[in-house]
């Protein structure tokens, strides 16, 4: 084969960079002036020392170009999903299947080891990539990875464990680092096509289905079509002395719907018996047709012109609004990108380097027509809705049911109700993001003199944010629109006829079919958000050489190396939302979005050394010493240090056993330190305990979260499984501190030629985190212990419920930024790969990664009992943490320009954390229905064909067998989830087809 073969591809997808530990980088050929230029010499990810010979001492995988295009890859995120020790969930992560109810969105992001993106830390060219959005509304943000075009990838190396003393901040959880193309020369053009390709044959969700009377997707859909082309073109300048590769790509997807898979289609809930017998059906949110006055939980549905008890079949809307019908599975985008990377020679040992690169990326993403929200109105104090007592839309009878005398009626009283009214005259809500970013690269880079070089550079980093939200009703349009009058004997607005609102449409939900597309115009309510990011970075390493200078150890061969720099860097940020969503007057955007304009910076130092100890030496092939300290002064919460300390023994070549040492941290940013404080509603207390006619809770309990004796059994139950929480920064905020051990070896054993296997032992731990005690976790202490903290913590409104209008309010769980949590993780991770050549068959090239987590250990607070989520899913595990998980890849690189691959890809099972008996997870009563979710395998099956010397072909499936994802109760995934978890394939196959011509 004329491209780089698969085999050696493959090879380097799964495999740790220091499992070659016998493989020396080449210097590059002169490339032009008076003397050869040595600006070739390797710095692995994970250091910054340079030197020809230099190998890992953290575990490094791999992924190449060749894995790019054998597993179809248009988008960077669902590459990197699939390797073992990514993780993704609904709560954090951002991906191509996002929640669709988040209100921020449109990028995607990377969760090594599943302790968040923001600890993740993410590089270009070793170089730090910025924050990819600005909206505040995301507690958790981090670098965008759809501004990756991965046809321009090299390689990506993800590195395991803390690498603050090289990089700074972030690198808590690891690297990962895109290695892109340059010194390209030629014409290369590349275009897929894809599609997913799903047989809906799930006959339990379709037997819910059609017992809830609701459309039943049947037989195969092909959907969700994908389209990129890119354009890559280098050539070398001035007799080699420079090259400039130059990019364009293009990336077009269509969404997809919920409603178009039949496991998605409703939204699944179960009923527990008494005895634990569960009874699964299609549930639907009751921001329908729900009715209530306020203080007495009595709920009434409107049938016909009338007040009937609460449910009710039949009537539109319905008692229950299935959501999924209209929530998008995985969004729609269209992105554009194009950059340059280049060098020049600028004297023999000098060279000038340039990066530019940009994107503008379209999405969109669509959930359930707005709605009255129940009790979550932003015009008064308890979310009610005031309705007079002379609208000559209410009926007799209804009036009667609302408590409506006939003095009542003379004086146009108001009765207070809480109103739950799907929109569904109206269409569903969208939400458009446009990410539009610029990153620009330049440094120089040389020798000073004989065993010393510098690399010095600045880049400045750019993004801004357009966020348009449409189809949301006005909370203040519909308390106007509810406030109607006689007059002449046509219904109008009391506010038109003040003159305070001379457009205002009366707002009939009280007879069915009574609302007018008149009405519908009025309150619909639409949003902006506009934010930019910036950052700028002014970095300079100097690495010496000096063993050219004698100082060596005389049993070593190679002398000893350094490295010692100085960084500063300036990050800001500014969200500025309008008026609507900051004001909270859009229902069901989430919560008012607030604005910020902040900034951070930090001076930085820092120093790497590299001693070899012993080399070439019986029992010492290479014996080598590293040791890394970074002093980083952040201009609010001060200095701290970071450092790193590490060992190789390689006692023969064929064996290299490594361990390291280091200290890491996370930084607060400037989300968590500046955000102003607001409400907005929450998945993760989903019901308040002390809510409803019967309360689970007693009243000795509710009292202790400020229950009155006079409130309990009349207190509002949150809306939509979703109660309320105080967000917000603290400037206060300290580091988050990070300790991380990585004990492991890599083999290449001259008796099995062709074999490369690596075993590492991880330890990574986590101290002052800053995050949020869940307000689950809260409301529970409070109840259960009576925690002056915990109690103080939970505000009620003045009707005693969870639900917030304001702040001033209340009705809320505060949830504030503060350093208070702990992680401890524990794991192995396995790399192997091996080439068996088949003489005129071609040959064979199998490689396999796998990752077992021995601990995923949290403590939420100090003094807090500590609960482990290895081998577990669930609520408050939030990811799928399967013991092992691995992905496997069989290639065949036949004689005849043809590589025919097959991948395995393994998540092993996992069990409920609510069922497990740790008093911190347990739930409570027994979930027989999702006790467990069984071991997932899925099979990609791929081919390349170099049809021609210039022209490739490529063609694949991945999930073959179209594996349908397991089916997960919605009160265990969350409110707004396709009844299962984004680590799961969500779409079917997903078959491509893809040509590469090169000129």
């Amino acid at each position: 084969m004329k491209h780089s073969p698969v085999a050696a591809g493959v090879a380097a997808v799964l495999l740790s960079c220091a499992a070659a530990a016998t493989a020396r980088a080449q210097t590059p050929p002169p490339s032009g002036g008076d003397e050869p230029q040595d600006l070739g010499d390797v710095v692995v990810t994970g250091s910054r020392i340079q030197q020809p010979n230099m190998t890992s001492t953290s575990p490094i995988q791999v992924v190449s170009q060749e894995e790019v295009k054998l597993q179809g890859t248009t988008d960077v995120v669902d590459l990197l999903n699939t390797l073992p020790q990514l993780f993704q969930n609904s709560a954090t992560d951002f991906s191509n299947t996002t929640n669709p109810l988040s209100s921020p969105g449109g990028i995607t992001t990377a969760n090594l080891r599943g302790l968040g993106p923001q600890r993740t830390l993410v590089l270009v060219n070793g170089r730090r990539l910025g924050v990819g959005d600005a909206n505040t509304g995301n507690p958790n943000p981090a670098p965008d990875l759809d501004q990756i075009a991965p046809q321009l990838i090299q390689r990506v190396d993800v590195v395991t464990g803390g690498a603050s003393a090289t990089y700074g901040s972030d690198a808590v959880a690891g690297v990962v680092n895109f290695v892109l193309r340059q010194d390209f020369e030629g014409v290369e053009l590349d275009a897929q096509f894809g599609a997913n390709w799903h047989r809906n044959d799930s006959s339990f969700m379709q037997g819910l289905l059609r017992d809830a009377g609701e459309n039943v997707p049947r037989g195969s859909v092909t959907d969700g079509r994908t389209k990129a082309i890119s354009l890559l073109i280098g050539t070398n300048v001035a007799d080699g002395r420079g090259n400039i590769t130059g990019y364009l790509n293009w990336r077009e997807a269509d969404p997809i719907r919920q409603g178009a898979r039949d496991f998605s289609a409703c939204q699944l809930d179960v009923d527990f018996a008494a005895n634990g017998a569960a009874t699964p059906f299609c549930n639907g949110s009751p921001n329908s047709n729900l009715f209530e006055i306020a203080n007495t939980l009595q709920d009434f549905q409107v049938v016909g012109n009338q007040f009937l008890p609460w449910p009710q079949n039949g009537t539109n809307p319905p008692a229950l609004f299935n959501a999924n019908l209209y929530n998008y599975l995985s969004r729609g985008n269209e992105r554009y990108m194009g950059g340059f990377l280049a060098h020049y020679d600028v004297a023999p040992k000098a060279r000038a380097y340039a990066e530019f690169s940009f994107m503008n990326d379209r999405s969109e993403t669509q959930n359930a027509p707005s709605a009255l929200f129940f009790a979550s109105n932003t015009t008064t104090p308890d979310g009610s809705l005031l309705v007079n007592c002379d609208n000559p839309f209410l009926s007799a009878q209804q009036r009667g049911v609302i408590g409506c005398s006939a003095a009542d009626i003379a004086a146009s009283a108001n009765k207070a109700l809480y109103i739950g009214r799907r929109n569904v005259e109206g269409a569903g809500r969208e939400n458009a993001y446009e990410h539009q970013n610029y990153r620009a690269v330049l440094g120089f880079k040389g020798d000073v003199v004989d065993g010393w070089k510098y690399d010095v550079y600045g880049s400045y980093y750019y993004t801004t944010l357009q966020q348009q939200s449409n189809n949301y009703l006005s909370w203040v349009n519909i308390s106007r629109a509810l406030q109607v009058v006689n007059v002449n004997g046509t219904p109008t607005c009391k506010s038109r006829v003040d003159g305070s609102d001379g457009s205002c449409v009366p707002y009939n939900i009280f007879a069915e079919g009574g609302v007018t597309p008149e009405a519908v115009a009025y309150l619909n309510g639409s949003g902006t958000q506009y934010g930019t990011v910036t950052e700028q970075i002014v970095s300079g390493t100097v690495n010496g050489d000096l063993g050219q200078y004698g100082l060596k150890l005389p049993t070593a061969d190679e002398g000893v190396a350094i490295a010692v720099g100085a960084e500063t860097r300036r990050d800001a940020l500014t969200f500025k939302p309008d008026r609507a969503a900051l004001s909270g007057d859009l229902a069901g955007f989430g919560g008012a979005s607030v604005a910020i304009d902040a900034s951070n910076d930090v001076d930085e130092y820092f120093g790497e050394v590299r001693v070899p100890l012993v080399q070439a030496k019986p029992f010492a092939d290479d014996l080598v010493l590293e040791g890394g300290w970074r002093h980083s002064n952040y201009k609010l919460s001060g200095g701290v240090d970071t450092w790193k300390l590490g060992l190789q023994w390689a006692p023969v070549q064929d064996l290299r056993v490594r361990a390291s040492l280091q200290q890491a941290i996370r930084a607060p940013n400037i989300i968590e330190l500046f955000t102003p404080q607001a409400v907005t509603n929450s998945p993760v207390l989903t019901s308040d305990p002390c809510a409803g006619l019967n309360p689970t809770a007693t009243l000795a309990q509710c009292q202790r979260s400020g229950v009155t004796v006079a409130q309990y059994g009349s207190i509002p139950q949150c809306p939509s499984g979703q109660c309320s929480v105080l967000n917000g920064g603290n400037d206060l905020l300290d580091p988050e501190r990070a300790r991380t051990v990585t004990i492991g070896f890599t083999a290449t054993p001259s008796f099995v030629p062709n074999l490369t296997a690596s075993l590492d032992w991880y330890r990574i731990k986590v101290d002052d985190i800053i995050g949020t005690v869940g307000a689950n976790v809260v409301l529970a202490s409070c109840l259960n212990t009576g925690s002056a903290a915990d109690c103080g913590a939970v505000r009620r409104a003045a009707n005693g419920s969870l639900v917030a209008a304001t702040v001033a309010g209340g009705g809320y769980v505060v949830g504030t930024a503060i350093n208070v949590a702990a992680v401890n993780l524990t794991g192995i991770d396995a790399q192997l790969a091996y080439r068996f050549d088949m003489g005129g068959m071609g040959s064979l090239q199998a490689s396999l990664a796998g990752a077992y987590v021995q601990k995923s250990e949290t403590r939420n607070r100090p003094g807090d009992p500590t609960y482990d989520c290895a081998g577990l899913f669930g609520p408050t595990c939030l990811n799928v943490t399967p013991e092992w998980r691995h992905t496997a890849r069989l290639s065949w690189v036949t004689p005849w320009n043809l590589t025919a691959s097959v991948n395995w890809r393994h998540l092993g099972k996992v069990k409920l954390d609510l069922n497990d008996p740790n008093p911190v997870l347990n739930g409570g009563a027994f979930n027989g229905f999702n006790p467990r979710i069984p071991a997932y395998n899925y099979v990609d099956v791929s081919a390349i064909w170099d049809v021609r010397d210039n022209v490739s072909v490529r063609l694949g499936v991945n999930n073959v067998l179209d594996k349908n994802p397991p089916l997960v109760d919605a009160a265990i995934t969350g409110t707004g989830a396709p009844n299962t978890y984004p680590s799961y394939d969500l779409l079917g196959r997903v078959a491509f087809l893809g040509v590469t011509a090169k000129m």
